[in-house]
């Protein structure tokens, strides 16, 4: 009987009642001893009276260098089925486990999806808990993987149930914050006397009174302390000052009493089994015979298991509690601690990684020959797909280098790893300890280099980046130009969230200028078109041609030229690159970049009017920017968001969105951010009929002096900021406006460039220069999305009404009203109606925004009309095949259709992302 806990009891029957229809996860925090693990042994309990599979795991702090050993431990009991697994996942799971060797590693999200898929094979069958004690232990790949498969459940008949401290805030052992948590708190004073008293029945008035004051309400205190105060005064529970140590340590000290006055063998038994990264007893009782010379008696083992700190299941040592594991540990002196490490270490001949890491603990000082076999098994880490271990394995080859240049050598690719898996904490520790050694050029470059590592989407400061421009001149000096040319690239992309200075700028170029790259380099692209504001744009919009014609590239190149077509406002073309980055980011599990990819696609999608694009890619690079940490991109999505909320007319919900990407915007000093913020707001009083209001919010951005500024991306809204003028008297500020930016037209061709500056021009023009102005939009419109030409037919539209040529008006209009309403551009539709009564043609019909599938459905439905299988659109979205089939599920009715057969016919295939700009 657990005493205190029925609420919490109750929420894990209804969780378990309901896994049949909805799948779910929840994570248990609480400090130690609080109940935690005996809620989950409860939940177990229910889960096998319902006749469900329990898969479990839990996290030793000893073996958290041991990549994916929890999920193995957790997949062991169903690893027999993985061959229902595609090829793919198959071996990314085996890889991972150190069962074979792929060509290249897997990518960590794409291990975690093929063990959802093993999870919603086997739960197909039979609902499934999934329990994972002790997550903050847990090594990181493997920790990662559980939250991967704990938000994906939704359609699955299984449940995660896990366990944390609420101390967990640390990077390596922070929770993912979108699983749901239920806090466990003390048992009140009632609670607390009922379950004292039902194990220690015989206590004294007064050491009954000294247990609850101590315990304060957790129930292992509660058990455990009695031992240790009956017979005391409770000093050791006391701190220096008098202050009641923390629980820990109240309960740590409650467990070392058990050992005073044992015999050295059997604590030697219980010190190897501490910190012996597995269970093994075999291992351990190896081990111990290593130490004291002889195998250990019955006795002995006796002795320590009536202690009742640990317990033998089968071929496993497991103790009973953490604490009990770090009260052992604690009590022993270094050398014993270092002996055991050493026994182990001969007792894991077979096993190196394991071996080396026990030598490393084992080693009193430097030891080069010891950090060399740890740095071959970080390169071995790092081919089975397990970075976070091939990062702790190198800082500890780090510490144990016996000079400055091994140790910063190691210390520096331990940062690299750590800042791929995205951990800024334990890339700022590396900068630290590098920092106080001696390095040579090379090394001082690769430090710059890793001291602004997190810095894509945060515009880092003025001295950071000439740090990075005087690495960059030296590695070119010392003729390591490939070193050189990719600091450059790094830096200018820093350049486009906020200016950093001419002086800076004209720094890279002089650099860049004497670097013996190809032109059509993708890094010379980045610098050109971003550090050189748009004087070399033509060259880079002819590069972009070529790469288009001839490159095949691999993704992350195709996403760098994605990036630089953007910049340079190529809007198709940047989408036209987005496509094979999109695909070949998915396989290769690169989830980080793809979600920044994703944004890409979403404002080039916007800019175009393919607002089908926009949606999905907000919406998918939403949810991975939450799920790989990256604000600035996450503050991005929304800002997608709130863009296409603005301009189907839902003011509210655009504006509630605002909020956050303002918030971030501000927060990072990010201009580009900022500047679309404003745009966006812009964007919003157009929808709602109010031109002033938002000819004032995009004048902000066009506003040098303005934080919200940015030079190139005010080139792209222009018509936007014209069209607003025009309805709110404001022609003449705008016509300055557009005039300041007219000298930079002339070093670009960009389409969506011109096309901006022509419609503004139209819209602005006299009298007598209006119609040749809409002559020369229209030459660029073409080939334009269909959003912007019906704004220039509304803008057309509306000047030939206003000037008493209504007959030729109403064609322009009602063309333009068509595609607003076939687009959900509400407001604009609004406008156009408004225009059509002016001229004599009633038109009440108005767009909708409404839409009938989520933009997750609209892109599931889209793949699975493209002929995808459930497995492959599955794999292309990080979702189970089962998930992918409760979505289709939903989404035949809403369209009105019965079968995957019938999708093409409503949502046919629309390739033009994929074609060739022109």
């Amino acid at each position: 009987m657990l005493v205190g806990r029925d609420a919490e009891l109750a929420t894990l029957q209804a969780l378990l009642d309901g896994v049949r229809t909805r799948g779910a996860a929840r994570v248990l925090v609480g400090e130690p001893g609080i109940g935690k693990t005996a809620l989950l042994a409860a939940a177990v309990a229910m889960a096998e009276a319902r006749e469900m599979l329990v898969l479990s795991a839990r996290g030793v702090e000893t073996e958290q260098h041991l990549a994916f050993a929890a999920l193995y431990d957790l997949l062991r009991p169903v690893i027999g089925r993985i061959g229902a697994l595609g090829p793919g996942h198959q071996d990314a799971l085996l890889t991972a486990f150190g069962r074979s060797r792929s060509p290249e590693p897997p990518e960590h999200f794409f291990v975690a999806l093929a063990a959802l898929e093993l999870i919603c094979e086997v739960a197909a069958e039979r609902p499934v808990l999934l329990v994972v004690d002790d997550l903050q232990w847990l090594d990181e790949a493997s920790r990662r993987a559980v939250e991967f498969v704990a938000r994906r459940l939704a359609s699955e008949p299984a449940i995660v149930l896990a366990t944390t401290r609420p101390t967990a805030t640390v990077e390596s052992t922070a929770i993912d914050p979108t699983i749901e948590r239920q806090v466990l708190g003390e048992l009140n004073a009632g609670d607390s006397l009922t379950l004292l008293r039902s194990e220690t029945p015989d206590l004294p008035s007064a050491v009954e009174h000294r247990v609850l004051v101590a315990a304060r309400g957790n129930p292992l205190a509660l058990i455990e302390l009695p031992a240790v105060l009956r017979g005391t005064d409770g000093v050791d529970m006391v701190g220096p000052h008098g202050e009641l140590v923390p629980m820990s340590a109240r309960l740590e000290r409650a467990f070392t009493a058990r050992l005073v006055g044992f015999d050295q063998e059997p604590r030697l038994l219980l010190l190897l089994a501490a910190i012996n990264d597995g269970e093994n007893l075999s291992e351990v009782m190896e081990a111990a015979t290593i130490m004291v010379g002889h195998p250990l008696s019955s006795v002995d083992i006796d002795t320590v298991l009536g202690l009742d700190m640990l317990g033998i299941d089968g071929p496993a040592m497991r103790f009973r509690h953490p604490l009990m594991r770090s009260a052992v540990v604690q009590s022993a002196g270094n050398y014993w601690r270092r002996a055991a490490h050493l026994a182990l270490a001969q007792a894991l001949a077979d096993d190196p990684d394991r071996r080396i890491w026990h030598l490393a603990s084992a080693a009193a000082g430097p030891d080069e020959d010891v950090a060399g076999a740890l740095d071959a098994a970080a390169a071995r880490a790092l081919e089975r797909g397990a970075p976070a271990t091939a990062a702790t394995w190198l800082e500890k080859a780090a510490e144990l280098s016996t000079g400055d240049g091994p140790r910063a050598r190691r210390l520096l690719r331990a940062g690299e790893v750590a800042f791929e898996l995205g951990l800024p904490d334990t890339v700022g520790k590396v900068l630290d300890q590098v920092s106080k050694l001696t390095l040579d050029p090379a090394e001082q470059a690769r430090l710059t280099v890793l001291e602004s590592a997190f810095d894509d989407g945060q515009p880092g400061d003025v001295d950071g980046m000439r740090r990075l421009v005087r690495a960059a001149a030296h590695a070119r000096d010392g003729g390591d130009t490939e070193l050189a040319a990719n600091l450059l690239s790094g830096t200018v992309l820093r350049f486009y969230w906020a200016e950093l200075g001419t002086d800076v700028r004209a720094a890279v170029m002089a650099i860049a200028d004497h670097l013996p790259q190809q032109p059509q380099d993708p890094r010379r692209l980045a610098i050109d078109a971003i550090a050189d504001g748009m004087r070399r744009h033509r060259h880079v919009i002819d590069a972009l041609a070529w790469w288009s014609e001839h490159g095949n590239p691999d993704p992350p190149v195709s996403a760098m030229l994605a990036r630089v077509a953007f910049v340079c406002g190529e809007f198709d073309r940047s989408l036209y690159f987005v496509t094979p980055a999109v695909d070949g980011l998915r396989r290769q599990g690169r989830l980080a970049l793809l979600c920044q990819v994703l944004i890409l696609r979403t404002f080039a999608g916007m800019y175009v009017g393919r607002w089908d694009l926009t949606e999905a890619a907000a919406d998918e690079a939403y949810r991975l920017a939450a799920e790989t940490r990256q604000t600035i991109w996450r503050a991005c999505a929304v800002l997608g968001k709130a863009n296409l909320a603005a301009l189907r007319g839902l003011t509210a919900d655009s504006e509630a969105l605002l909020a956050e990407a303002e918030r971030a915007a501000v927060l990072s000093g990010n201009e580009s951010l900022l500047n679309g913020v404003q745009l966006s707001k812009g964007l919003s009083r157009l929808g709602c009929a109010d031109p002033e209001g938002a000819y004032q919010q995009l004048r902000r951005m066009m506003d040098p002096s303005a934080p919200a500024h940015h030079p190139l991306q005010s080139h792209w809204a222009v018509d936007y900021l014209a069209e607003a003028a025009a309805d709110a008297d404001r022609i003449d500020d705008a016509r300055m406006v557009l005039a300041r930016m007219e000298p930079m037209l002339a070093y670009t061709q960009s389409l969506g460039v011109h096309r901006a500056a022509r419609f503004a021009y139209a819209v602005l023009a006299d009298i007598d220069e209006a119609e040749q102005r809409f002559e020369h939009a229209y030459e660029l419109a073409a080939a334009a999305s269909p959003w912007y030409c019906a704004r220039l037919d509304l803008a057309y539209g509306t000047w030939l009404r206003r000037h008493r040529r209504v007959a030729e008006s109403r064609a322009r209009l009602q063309s333009a009203h068509s595609v607003f309403n076939g687009l959900g551009a509400s407001a604009w539709s609004v406008r156009a109606a408004r225009e059509l009564r002016a001229a004599g043609i009633k038109n009440d019909q108005t767009a909708t925004s409404t839409t009938v599938l989520s933009p997750q459905e609209w892109q599931i439905a889209r793949l699975a009309a493209s002929g995808l299988s459930n497995r492959d659109i599955a794999a292309q979205l990080y979702l189970s095949h089962r998930t992918v089939g409760s979505h289709l599920y939903r989404i035949y009715p809403k369209l009105g259709i019965t079968s995957r057969a019938q999708l093409a016919a409503v949502l046919p295939l629309d390739d033009s992302a994929n074609s060739m700009p022109s």
